[in-house]
């Protein structure tokens, strides 16, 4: 089975990891201030909350099919 390029790599691992981490910081970061207007209870945290999962579930989404480009099945 053959690894995409990235998986090979510590470093690329280690870049693409920060990488997303600080975009789930920033779009955490966006949907709690989008947020932070509502008249709710813990309107801030759960913006945050769902700012990073859309960021997460997006990098998910497109590292699955970058890394079934170098599926051999």
């Amino acid at each position: 089975m053959a690894t995409n390029p990235v998986e090979r790599n510590f470093v690329t691992r280690y870049i693409l990891g920060f990488a997303v981490i600080v975009a789930m910081m920033l779009g955490g970061g966006a949907g709690g201030y989008v947020l932070q207007g509502v008249d709710i209870p813990y309107a801030g945290g759960i913006g945050t909350a769902l700012g990073a999962l859309l960021v997460f579930v997006a990098f998910v989404a497109w590292y699955r099919r970058y890394d079934a480009s170098y599926s051999s099945e």
